[in-house]
Order: structure tokens, then C-alpha cells, then sequence
């Protein structure tokens, strides 16, 4: 009966423990995993080997924050490339870069319609060579380009000849995408759009006070939340084994969309459901430091894609830099006047979100940012403007050496806005520490009932 009743007590005692181990182990376990890091899903390129975009890009466009050369640099390369012209083949291979040398200077200093007479030629001159496809690409980019620019002004002011003149223009670019469609971060496919988009309005002005020139709505009224997104609705999925065309494809369904928000708007070349908010972007990009430069429209666009990314700041950043380009916007003062009045509109949306301490910092920062970045470039142009009269070679690969010595570089470096981090519940650390608190307790007991219970149980000691 005794015995009966000390396994009885054993049990108990041994169920105890183990109910006693799972307890412990479950409330002394952690509840989260670590903080993890994920790269969000414009990190992966939209074709293989491509550009990818970075935030910082935007924020560097929009404060000057890159190298850019000056009149004396394209003055000095135009004319040794006319003195060069003169003596060599006007069909040959090297006569055809100078001549993209030649225009594209001529361009940079504020001539394009005369860079339109020696493209014309360059493309006469390489078809009658038998040239096709890519090796006509720059041709056809470039004099596409300089049409446009050409006459754009005069096409805005409802122009016929211009407006025809710009119509060409878009279909010479139109075949440099055809036969190179990833050049230049696709420049010259968002080129077409928002060139497109102003001759449209042109004929349909009110376009501009309805939407920028990817289709997002000007009007749209954002709810506080939404500007708490962040790049996308979650990061790029990672670890699968999948091929890596079918990773990319499912990485960049993650990405926001943006465009052709209105019903009924038809932004040509445009998907109808929106494009990745990178893509033009990038466009954005390539345009703005080595197309035609600084643009309200750029700025505009980057200021409404960002408050759809939840990039407030540069958002505000990017809608006052469109401010302080008004004047370009068109023509029309009115017109000026709405892009005043909608940049800042949209700037008090995004400091009511804000803590006012912060917005107090947003002008004088942005003021400060922007003279760095262009006392940068009128550095640079300054230095080159004295390499060049003291010819030095342009060609030269360490003719700006000297130049960034001791510089910090200017390019912003990207940072946590590029990620998306989490810490989130592990249900599987509870449930494994609590069955090993269990086992814990039921060896604890049965440690100690090994030693005592034969102790106890022993016979007497008979000598």
C-alpha cells in the first residue's frame, strides 16, 4: 500500500514538475524576433542589369547635387570638333561621334535649331552607308530632341509649323526607343511621354491644371495615413526558389504604381493601370541631369510621386523647387500662378502631418542644401573654365582630380528610407522553450527521484 501510494506521489510530483517547466519556459521566452532589415522592391532592377532607383537620386536632382559642365567646357569641345570635322571623312565612324559632340554642345548652349541642319545630314550620310537599328540611335535620340526644343516654345503658342516641326521630334525619338529601349535609365521613353503630355496641352491647357504628366491626379486629397507608406506595400520576397526572371517579376508587383489616375485620361505610352514608381523616376532622372535640365514639370511630378511613395519630405522638397520654377511652367501667368498656388497646397497638407519643429526646418534646409549643390556646380565650372584656358586636354581622365580632392563627394548616400524594417511576433520561440521547460522539469524530478527513491526503498542493513 505504501509503495502504491509513493508512485502515486511520484506521478503527481513528476506531472507538476512538467507542467511547472512548460509554464516558466512560455512566459520567460521573448515574444519578438529582432528588428529585421528589408530592402524594399525597387532595389531590383526592372530588366536584368539595369539601373535601379534610390531616393537619394531625388533628393539630389532637386538640390543641384551632381557635376554638371559649364559654356566654356561644350565652347572648347564644339570647336576642336569643327577644327577635327574639317579634315576627316564626313561618313566615318569618328565624324559621326564628333558630330554628337558638336550638336550636343551646340544644344547645351541654348542653339538647338542649329544643331537640326548637322543631325540631318549625319542621318543622310549613315543611310547611305547602309546603317540600321542601334547604330542610328543617336542619331534619331538627338535630333528628335533638338527638334522639339527647337520649336517648342513657338508650338505652345499654337504654332502650326511648331507644332509639326515638335510632332517629328517625337517620332525620331519614338525610333530611338525602338531600336535601344533601356538607354539612359529609358530616358528617352519618359521623354516621349511628358513631351507628348505638353503638346497636348498646347491644344488642351486645362491639362495641366489636372494632372501632371504621368496621369496622377493634381486634385487627389491624400488622408494622413497614406503618406505613412513606405515605398511599397512590403519588401521583395526573399529565400524562394524560383528562377530569376519569375523573382523579379513577383519583387516588382510590390512596387506602388502611380499614373493615369484620371478617369478617362489617356497619358500615351502609358499602362493603363499605372506603371512602377521607379520607372519614371529614373526618366526623371536621366532627363533632369543630362537632357534639358531643371523642369517645374520634373519637380511637380516628383513631388505628386512621392506623397503616393510616403517620401513627405522630399515630397515638400520637390514642391518647392517646382515653386521657385513657376515661371517656366507656361506661358500663361495663370497658369504660373496654379502651380504657385498647388505647390504650396500641397506643402501645408504634408507640415500638417508633420511636428512643427520640423517644418520651421524645412525652408531654411532646403535653401541650404540647394546653395551647396549649386555652389558646387559653379565650382566645377569654374575649375574646368580655367583647365580650359590653360588647354588642358578634355579628354584627359584625370582632368578633374584636383578638383575632388579633399571633397566630400556630392552625390547623397542612400539610407534607411531604402528599407523596410519590422519586428514581428515569434509564436515558435513561446512553443519551443515552453516543451523544454517541460522536459526540463519531468528530468529535474526524475534526477532526483533516482537518487532518493532507492534510499528509501532499500532492505535493512542486517550486519
Amino acid at each position: 500500500m505504501l509503495r502504491a501510494l509513493g508512485c502515486l506521489g511520484a506521478l503527481v510530483l513528476t506531472v507538476a514538475a512538467g507542467a511547472g517547466g512548460c509554464y516558466a519556459g512560455y512566459w520567460l521566452a521573448p515574444r519578438e524576433r529582432p528588428a529585421q532589415s528589408y530592402p524594399l522592391p525597387h532595389h531590383i532592377p526592372s530588366v536584368e542589369g539595369g539601373a535601379t532607383f534610390r531616393f537619394a537620386m531625388a533628393h539630389d536632382i532637386l538640390h543641384e547635387r551632381y557635376p554638371k559642365h559649364g559654356p566654356a567646357f561644350y565652347t572648347e569641345r564644339n570647336r576642336l570638333a569643327r577644327e577635327r570635322l574639317k579634315v576627316i571623312p564626313p561618313d566615318s565612324d569618328e565624324a559621326f561621334a564628333l558630330t554628337d559632340d558638336l550638336t550636343a554642345g551646340l544644344n547645351r548652349l541654348g542653339h538647338p535649331a542649329d544643331a537640326v541642319p548637322l543631325l540631318r545630314e549625319k542621318l543622310k550620310l549613315q543611310e547611305a552607308r547602309g546603317l540600321k537599328g542601334m547604330d542610328l540611335y543617336t542619331t534619331y535620340a538627338n535630333l528628335g530632341t533638338y527638334l522639339y526644343f527647337a520649336d517648342m516654345g513657338k508650338a505652345f503658342g499654337g504654332d502650326a509649323a511648331a507644332k509639326a516641326a515638335c510632332e517629328e521630334g517625337i517620332a525620331f525619338v519614338e525610333k530611338s526607343v525602338a531600336v535601344n529601349p533601356h538607354s539612359h535609365f529609358d530616358r528617352e521613353k519618359w521623354q516621349i511621354v511628358i513631351l507628348r503630355f505638353l503638346l497636348d496641352a498646347a491644344d488642351k491647357p486645362d491639362l495641366l491644371t489636372e494632372r501632371d504628366f504621368l496621369g496622377d491626379q493634381l486634385g487627389r486629397q491624400f488622408e494622413a495615413k497614406e503618406f505613412e507608406l513606405h515605398g511599397s506595400a512590403r519588401p521583395y520576397p526573399s529565400g524562394m526558389l524560383i528562377s530569376g526572371a519569375e523573382y523579379t517579376v513577383r519583387a516588382r508587383k510590390n512596387i506602388t504604381r502611380v499614373g493615369n489616375e484620371l478617369e478617362n485620361a489617356e497619358p500615351r505610352k502609358l499602362d493603363p493601370v499605372g506603371v512602377p514608381f521607379d520607372e519614371p523616376l529614373l526618366g526623371i532622372v536621366g532627363m533632369w541631369r543630362q537632357g534639358g535640365g531643371p523642369s517645374p514639370h520634373f519637380a511637380l511630378c516628383v513631388g505628386e510621386v512621392m506623397l503616393r511613395v510616403g517620401q513627405r519630405r522630399i515630397a515638400w522638397t520637390a514642391f518647392e523647387r517646382a515653386n521657385r520654377m513657376a515661371d517656366r511652367f507656361w506661358p500663361d501667368p495663370a497658369k504660373q500662378q496654379f502651380c504657385r498656388d498647388h505647390c504650396a497646397r500641397r506643402q501645408k497638407q504634408i507640415e500638417e502631418t508633420l511636428p512643427a519643429e520640423e517644418v520651421a526646418e524645412f525652408r531654411p534646409r532646403f535653401e541650404a542644401e540647394l546653395a551647396y549643390g549649386e555652389r558646387y556646380q559653379r565650382e566645377y565650372q569654374e575649375y574646368e573654365a580655367a583647365k580650359v584656358a590653360a588647354g588642358a586636354d578634355l579628354r584627359d581622365e584625370h582632368l578633374f582630380d584636383d578638383f575632388h580632392k579633399g571633397r566630400e563627394p556630392i552625390a547623397t548616400p542612400p539610407g534607411s528610407e531604402e528599407f523596410l524594417v519590422t519586428a514581428r511576433v515569434d509564436y515558435s520561440g513561446p512553443a519551443m522553450t515552453s516543451a523544454a521547460g517541460g522536459v526540463f522539469g519531468v528530468g529535474l524530478v526524475a534526477f532526483v527521484l533516482a537518487v532518493v527513491w532507492p534510499r528509501r526503498n532499500a532492505p535493512p542493513n542486517r550486519t
